[in-house]
């Protein structure tokens, strides 16, 4: 008598696979449990089983019986008194008995008819996909065989009960595919270019394949274009250099890079060819002609060879309307005075010496001063530099362009205030303000007598520094409409409206008249007025009773750096490091409305100007930030000293 423990999920499960294994039925079988556990996700049964030899007793005699052999289901009927014989069906076999489909446990005799059948394939199969990219450049092979097996019962001992069970009888496997057939298969998909042959032999192996590069088109390569290597900075960038503490060095703004005589200045170099490329179903992709690049030379320079460019004297490279020339350098070994006269150079001028009293220095490009400039002017298309100081001096940088943002900004002013003046205008018809028989040109003028009176004064000082012959038609209007008695010459509030239609028209020609932005840099200035179309850099001790003016930013390079009287006006930001005095000196520091204000202190009596917004301050402080939050507000950060 033998004793087993088995396990499972339950205990009919426990008893059901021992009846499995003993191919005995439960009646055959004694157990008992040792082990229940019902978990909330898991479950567990033990038994230990006794296996009942019952094969002496009568009862067991009359019971019927099957058995299982070389696959052939014979079947013994019970004797009187006795239980039928019974199949236990699994799911992979289908069994009929008497006709009617079996699942689960099916009493069987001598007599039924039963029909085994197992769920097999018809034959064996083989199956090949192609799948290519979008680009139509590759080619993936996926191949798949599935073998057919035959089955057939599995032989079992006698007993009351038996569970089927099948074993594969052989097994028929597909053909392997061929070189040959996977090339038909390839040229059925209309692939027929750069298959791969190392790989078109894997497909023969009869393993599975998935997504196997079998086919690779070549990639077009475009011609390169001529490129021209040049030898100097072709970018008027002026950006500053920071040392590796993140300090910025503001003495670090590029001013000339000169050149000696037969420097290279350009190269030429011919573009790679390239091919043509070729898909997998074996189409031609055409490449892209190289573009041909011709190298260009102005004064200063000449031709090495077909392809390098050289000078021919020394001076500043530079790179304009696609043209490389070399403007020449005008030095001053000395002091501009009476001796020299004044300078006015189309190119670069360095002076090593001071600009003396009442002298001019003009340039086309860029002007360099070492030493100091006193009560003279100085005026450039370019940068700007003097190493010292500027006394009761006169310094323009951007040439034109800072008359020409000089117009703009009162263009701008005036544009405004007339298409105040004309909704004024109207609101005073609207309300009847001025009585019924005032004619529009009569309320036009009351107003610039009164709320906008500043509007006839802005048109004479526009009028002071423009181009009288370029803005004739303005001029005229302004002459005619606004100043004096002109206002009672309008007859209809729309002549204002094509007033401010010519300023925005004039305003958009002023702009487009504008170059690249130019810098001046001076060490300090006193009495002096200093202008800018692009930044004002103060790299000394400050400024004392001037007028600096910049289209961009003013920055007093050093912390402790004076500001101290007359106005310092920019765009966007001003970076001061002492505004003012202790005895109050006033200082007006303005920028427009997006616009920021920094110092470092700021004594009573100064003025912080942001758009049509005015602070003054009226006690010392420190850690100063002024700036228009998103409500509109003026703020002014600081620390009182």
């Amino acid at each position: 008598m033998d004793k087993e423990i088995i396990s499972g999920t339950t205990v009919e499960e426990c008893l059901e696979k021992a009846c499995s294994k003993y191919n005995l039925s439960k009646n055959n079988i004694k157990y008992e449990v040792i082990e229940v556990k019902n978990g909330l996700f898991k479950k567990r049964a033990s038994i230990e089983v006794e296996i009942v030899d019952n094969s002496n007793e009568e009862n067991n005699k009359k019971d019927g019986n099957v058995e299982i052999l070389n696959g052939k289901i014979n079947v013994k009927d019970p004797e009187e008194g006795g239980e039928c014989a019974k199949i236990v069906v699994p799911s992979n076999i289908g069994v009929q008995i008497n006709g009617k489909e079996v699942k689960g446990t099916g009493e069987i005799y001598n007599s039924s008819d039963i029909e085994i059948y197992f769920h097999e394939i018809e034959k064996p199969e083989r199956k090949v996909a192609i799948n290519t990219s979008p680009d139509k450049m590759n080619a993936y092979i996926s191949i798949n065989y599935v073998n057919k097996n035959v089955y057939k019962l599995k032989d079992a001992l006698a007993s009351n009960k038996v569970v089927l069970e099948s074993e594969i009888l052989r097994t028929e496997k597909p053909p392997m595919y061929t070189k040959e057939e996977i090339l038909e298969i390839l040229k059925a998909s209309n692939i027929n270019y750069g298959i791969i042959s190392d790989n078109l032999l894997k497909c023969t192996s009869g393993e599975e394949i998935i997504d196997l590069p079998i086919a690779q088109g070549v990639k077009v390569e475009n011609d390169e274009d001529d490129k021209i290597e040049f030898k100097f900075s072709i970018k008027k960038n002026n950006k500053f250099q920071e040392n590796q503490n993140g300090k910025i060095d503001f003495k670090s703004i590029g001013f000339i890079n000169a050149v000696e005589e037969g420097t290279i200045l350009a190269e030429r170099h011919a573009g790679k060819e390239g091919h043509d490329g070729r898909d997998i179903y074996g189409n031609v992709i055409k490449k892209k002609s190289g573009k041909i690049v011709k190298i260009n030379i102005g004064e200063g320079c000449e031709f090495k060879n077909e392809n390098v460019v050289v000078a021919v004297r020394k001076g500043e490279p530079i790179y304009t309307g696609n043209k490389i020339s070399v403007i020449a350098i005008h030095e001053v070994n000395s002091d501009v005075d009476l001796k020299t006269g004044n300078i006015k150079f189309v190119g670069d001028v360095f002076i090593h010496g001071n600009v003396s009293e009442s002298m001019k220095v003009e340039s086309e490009h860029n002007i360099k001063i070492d030493k100091n400039v006193q009560n003279a002017t100085v005026s450039a298309n370019g940068n700007i530099i003097i190493e010292k100081n500027a006394i009761f001096s006169n310094i323009f940088g951007g040439g034109q362009d800072v008359f020409v943002l000089k117009q703009l900004e009162f263009l701008n002013t005036i544009d405004l205030n007339i298409k105040n003046i004309i909704e004024a205008v109207g609101q005073v018809k609207h309300y009847n303000i001025h009585g019924k028989g005032s004619t529009d040109g009569q309320i036009l003028k009351a107003l610039l007598e009164g709320k906008f009176r500043l509007l006839p004064r802005l048109c004479e000082k526009f009028i002071e520094i423009c181009d009288m012959e370029a803005n004739a038609d303005i001029v005229n209007f302004f002459k005619s409409k606004i100043i004096g008695m002109g206002p009672l010459n309008v007859e209809n509030l729309n002549e204002l409206d094509d007033l401010a239609l010519l300023c925005e028209q004039k305003v958009t020609n002023l702009k487009n008249m504008l170059s690249v932005p130019v810098d001046v840099s001076v060490g300090y200035c006193q009495n002096s007025k200093i202008e800018s179309s692009g930044n004002i850099f103060i790299t000394g001790k400050g400024e004392y009773i001037s007028n600096l003016t910049a289209r961009n930013n003013i920055i007093f390079t050093n912390d402790n750096s004076v500001a101290r009287g007359g106005t310092i006006k920019a765009k966007n930001e001003i970076k001061c490091g002492v505004i003012g005095s202790i005895a109050g000196v006033s200082t007006k520091i303005q920028v427009e409305r997006h616009g920021n204000i920094y110092a470092e202190i700021a004594y009573q009596n100064t003025r912080f100007v942001i758009g049509n917004k005015e602070h003054v301050v009226e006690n010392p402080c420190k850690g100063v930030h002024v700036y228009i939050n998103k409500d509109d507000e003026l703020i002014v950060d600081k620390l009182l000293l």
